[in-house]
């Protein structure tokens, strides 16, 4: 059985904790703006069992224009349930939620070799780019409701 639904943020970073940063502290794994009202957190359920979890934070990016945009971040996919559709999955649903609230533009950020990921998507890639220390170069991604 495989469910999505919105779930709490301290769903969502034990899970990220869990699979982005496992030899990090917990907290490395809380977001800025996880428990704001609006931001969203959705997960992947697999027989009951949280496998993946994306949240989306309202937050303009000064290089993109638009009236009401979020932020894609914190895509986190247990190891055993990948190239399972878990992420497409989570982002549409989200972004289906988000375009229900009228929202017109969703962004993230990536690494270079996350891109064909990200377009197959929808995304579009910006110009802007950024070396974001330990993760390397980042593109600035976008995606029109």
């Amino acid at each position: 059985m495989f469910e999505i639904k919105q779930i709490q943020s301290a769903e969502a970073i034990l899970l990220r904790h869990r699979v982005i940063s496992p030899d990090s502290p917990v907290d490395e794994a809380r977001y800025s703006g996880d428990d704001l009202t609006g931001t969203i957190h959705i997960g992947a359920y697999a027989k009951d069992r949280l496998v993946g979890t994306a949240s989306f934070f309202k937050e303009p990016h000064k290089k993109l224009s638009g009236e009401n945009m979020y932020r894609l971040r914190g895509l986190a996919i247990d190891p055993a349930h990948r190239n399972e559709l878990r992420g497409q999955t989570l982002i549409l649903f989200g972004e289906n939620l988000l375009a229900q609230n009228g929202i017109d533009l969703l962004w993230c950020t990536t690494k270079i070799s996350n891109l064909p990921y990200y377009q197959h998507l929808g995304f579009q890639e910006t110009s802007y780019t950024f070396n974001d220390g330990e993760k390397g170069i980042q593109v600035l991604l976008q995606k029109h409701m």
